[in-house]
């Protein structure tokens, strides 16, 4: 059994006090149920349940709710933590997606879906009318687009009876930690995402308040500060855990990886390929201006008083619909695609790739000889060349990265792996099954006070 040793004081014999992690991702909710010496002892998972339309996501809150309470009593209940009564669950830590948010009514009842990160359905026009693209760049970090919460807001108050009576927003994490029992609060590295919060001040932006109302909780938090105690409806086995809002899910998994550090990079290569550099200052409103200008945001992490810097780009997707196009549909095919441009070599062909946007790319140039397996080769160093970019635009904005650590199912593809070597030099691939659950396991013994806040240098390396 794999175990995490790490650089505070997660360590020591396996005993009864166990913790539980919960990543709210965009396919699926999975859990982890951890020992205080970092041994993984159960996972569980199950889908996200989006309500799906076209290009349209959503999802009710109270399905949302009731689908992760349910993973994380599934874990805290296996039969590999002992008999009940021999096991408590002493802290629970939940990361997740981003500008995802339930709106909450007077009585504290969900009272519209909550729209997908990824839904166009926000009123960026209406937003647009409201403030300059400027002045919300350099108050919040986030490009003005459909995306930040706020513009979802907005579309909701104008398309969904009832919306526009809501007093108050939650971000998935800060609405699943209220449903286990937890207070109403304001955690940084998700406030960050959602167009409402001056990120350069770490507080609620008067500008946002005035046009959708103030929604935003009044206490604000970094992740891993202990934010009530589980009760209410909810199974026994979760009852009287400390509870943590454990901030954005790359920013959990950056942090249990070690590269949540300056000099650091981390590289998530799952759908979307984010990358993150972590910085120990606060950022001027000058440089939040310049790196949305280039689609970097700027926000606060789940280190306390480190500012990151974000950039994602849908290289995971672009990579998934080519080796589909060449018929690798599962694991084991796309893993001998890849030796198999391993062993090619590109020469003076004139095959190109170009991603267009995220909703299509482009091939050109097929000729004679051109094999699935150089097809792949194309395709892996074009898409890899896409980051490039904003790999720069960070280094220029904060210094040379010393470091690199890649995760995600991609990096063990033996043509993704040369290329990245390619990009990034010497770097060190996480092998954590779910970093961001982790990560929020860990968080949830911080709240708990069994573990040390961890500090800059990074918190776990993953050992067999």
């Amino acid at each position: 059994m794999a175990a995490l040793y790490l650089r505070t004081e997660w360590s020591g014999a396996m005993g009864a006090d166990i913790l539980v992690g919960v990543d709210v991702g965009t396919t699926s909710v999975k859990a982890v149920a951890v020992s205080l010496d970092g041994t993984v002892i159960a996972l569980a998972s199950r889908p996200t349940p989006w309500r799906r339309d076209g290009a349209h996501a959503d999802i009710d809150p109270h399905t949302l709710a009731e689908v992760t309470i349910a993973v994380c009593a599934e874990v805290a209940g296996d039969e590999r933590l002992g008999s009940p009564g021999r096991q408590a669950i002493r802290g629970i830590g939940v990361t997740g997606i981003a500008e995802t948010g339930v709106l909450l009514d007077s009585a504290g009842n969900p009272c519209a879906p909550a729209l997908a990160w990824f839904d166009p359905r926000g009123d960026v026009q209406s937003l647009r009318d409201r403030i300059d693209r400027t002045d919300f760049q350099r108050a919040t970090g986030v490009r003005l687009n459909s995306k930040p919460s706020i513009a979802k807001i907005m579309w909701l108050q104008a398309n969904i009876p009832g919306a526009d009576r809501a007093v108050r927003h939650l971000c998935v994490g800060e609405w699943i930690v209220r449903a286990l029992g937890g207070d109403e609060v304001t955690e940084s590295s998700l406030a960050s995402r959602t167009g409402m919060f001056d990120v350069h001040e770490r507080a609620t932006w008067q500008t946002a308040t005035d046009i959708v109302g103030p929604l935003m909780p009044d206490r604000h938090v970094w992740a891993g500060e202990r934010v009530g105690t589980a009760s209410g409806d909810i199974p026994d086995v979760l009852r009287g855990a400390a509870l943590t809002v454990a901030g954005h899910d790359h920013q959990t998994a950056s942090l249990i990886t070690g590269a949540c550090r300056d000099g650091a990079l981390f590289d998530s290569m799952g759908t979307a390929e984010a990358l993150i550099r972590t910085v120990a200052r606060t950022l001027t409103r000058d440089e939040m201006q310049h790196l949305t200008d280039l689609d970097i945001s700027v926000g606060w992490g789940v280190l306390p008083g480190h500012q990151i810097l974000l950039a994602g780009r849908l290289t995971g997707l672009s990579l998934e619909r080519v080796a589909s196009l060449l018929g690798a549909t599962e694991r084991a095919s796309r893993l001998a695609l890849g030796e198999q441009a391993i062993a090619t070599t590109r020469g003076a062909i004139a095959t190109r790739i170009e991603h267009l946007d995220n909703e299509s790319l482009s091939i050109s140039g097929i000729t004679d000889g051109v094999t699935p397996g150089l097809m792949w080769r194309v395709a892996v160093e074009d898409l890899t060349r896409i980051v490039d970019e904003p790999l720069g635009q960070m280094d220029e904005a904060v210094g040379p990265r010393l470091s690199s650590v890649v995760a995600g199912g991609w990096i063990h593809n033996a043509m993704v792996a040369e290329a990245k070597k390619r990009q990034l030099g010497n770097y060190r691939v996480s092998e954590l099954e779910e970093p961001g659950a982790l990560g929020a396991a860990f968080l949830g013994g911080v709240a708990a006070g069994l573990l040390a806040q961890p500090d800059s240098g990074g918190v776990a390396r993953w050992l067999d």
